[in-house]
């Protein structure tokens, strides 16, 4: 038993929920006790006089103050590998977000009255592998066991928020508009039908009409940005079935700007709009990583996820078989399968990758040549297969020999191949 929870880190604001099992649901977490509060600008602020660090509007009125040094958009310092120089003190990107993701951690540990992380999962809007690995490793400092932390995009956690939502909401296709400080992304779930398991899928995109929300200061600015977000949901829900629409972001913090926008959106549809979709999406998700099987038994295909299946076709038992090496679905990031296997006569390995809406399969081939000739069925090789996105994915074959009277040779052959 521990702290179950969500965080969603963004370089504006972040967001926290925690995972309450006596009412089965994601609860925010803000820096108090008030609704308002669960929105904390993504910020950091070192105290000059006793070098304690606040985050989000302490970290603001502290550094207005005169009282401290605040460093802001932590994730992109973490995407260049930047540093912040605070009185004479050299901090890295990590140090900061360590901090940072530490203050939130606290915030859910006070509210929930747990001590111990037993799942965390950190959503953010791009999984970058550099941000992934810094990532793992600052979690790794704050002592968090890794086999209980996960990281996925922002499609991902939409995903796994509406998945948590009765199946009436999403029995048709839902769609999100995020509009944060300076962006508008659009994101839409669908689910195909007929298969088993079933599958669902979310695509996500940045929109070029994205604008910094200081036009809602003024009259003019309002009915400008209503104006462009009404265009933007015509032209993307027209001729579509999507029965369900879920608003987020900043922008949407409250919504009595955008009349045109709403009567477009609400024709024929439910609206829901709340700032903690994709924290508490990424709590559910935390929740579902603690079960012995999965509540989510669908084949799950978004960016960040890999989109096809990986299968060899092997000789066990006597009887040729389809071993399956990694599923459609599953998050790039933890994709990795080893195999070992004895070849026939093949100087070669294959492969097959079957797309998760489609079953044409598609063959590949490492080629082996280097490796030592030796009689038929004593060479013996571990496949490694892991991705380094969500559609590039790596192989590496290495050279096992076969005991005492063939030793591993030590060679190793690597190749990369666009899924």
């Amino acid at each position: 038993m521990g702290l179950i929870m969500g965080v969603d880190l963004c370089d504006d604001y972040s967001q926290v929920s925690w995972f309450d099992k006596k009412i089965m649901d994601a609860v925010q977490a803000g820096t108090s006790e008030k609704e308002e509060s669960c929105l904390i600008p993504s910020v950091v602020c070192r105290r000059k006089k006793t070098d304690d660090w606040l985050i989000g509007e302490d970290a603001y009125l502290l550094a207005l103050d005169g009282e401290g040094t605040m460093v802001d958009k932590p994730v992109k310092l973490l995407e260049k590998k930047g540093t912040a120089t605070i009185r004479r003190v050299k901090y890295t990107a990590s140090d900061i977000m360590r901090i940072f993701l530490e203050k939130l951690i606290n915030l859910a540990k006070a509210r929930s009255g747990e001590t111990e992380i037993e799942s965390l999962v950190i959503t953010l809007q791009d999984t970058l592998p550099e941000v992934l690995d810094a990532m793992i490793g600052i979690t790794d400092s704050l002592g968090i066991a890794r086999e209980a932390v996960h990281i996925i995009n922002h499609c991902e956690a939409y995903m796994f928020y509406v998945l948590s939502q009765k199946k009436e909401i999403w029995a048709n296709n839902t769609c999100l508009f995020d509009l944060n400080a300076n962006d508008l992304f659009y994101y839409e779930f669908s689910v195909m039908r007929g298969r088993k398991p079933q599958l669902v899928q979310v695509s996500g995109m940045p929109l070029e009409e994205g604008f910094s929300l200081e036009v809602l200061d003024t009259e003019s600015g309002e009915k400008t940005a209503d104006t462009i977000l009404t265009t933007c949901a015509g032209r993307l829900l027209d001729k579509k079935i999507i029965t369900t629409v879920f608003l987020t972001g900043k922008g949407f913090e409250r919504t009595d700007w955008a009349p045109e926008f709403l009567r477009t959106v609400c024709q024929k549809r439910r609206v829901f709009y709340g700032q903690n979709l994709f924290a508490k999406g990424a709590a559910f998700l935390a929740y579902d990583a603690t079960l012995p099987q999965t509540s989510f038994p669908y084949v799950c295909v978004c960016e960040g996820r890999i989109p096809s299946t990986i299968s060899m076709r092997v000789l066990y038992e006597g009887r040729e078989r389809q071993l399956v090496v990694l599923s459609a679905g599953t998050n790039w990031y933890e994709a990795k399968s080893t195999v070992d296997l004895i070849l026939e006569s093949e100087d070669y390995l294959e492969f097959y990758v079957t797309p998760a809406a489609g079953t044409t399969q598609k063959r590949y081939v490492v080629d082996l040549s280097e490796f030592p000739a030796r009689p038929v069925r004593t060479t013996r090789v571990q496949a490694v297969f892991a991705f380094t996105d969500d559609r590039r994915m790596t192989v590496r074959v290495i050279d096992k020999g076969f005991g005492e009277f063939f030793p591993a040779s030590g060679k190793m052959v690597k190749q990369d191949f666009i899924i």
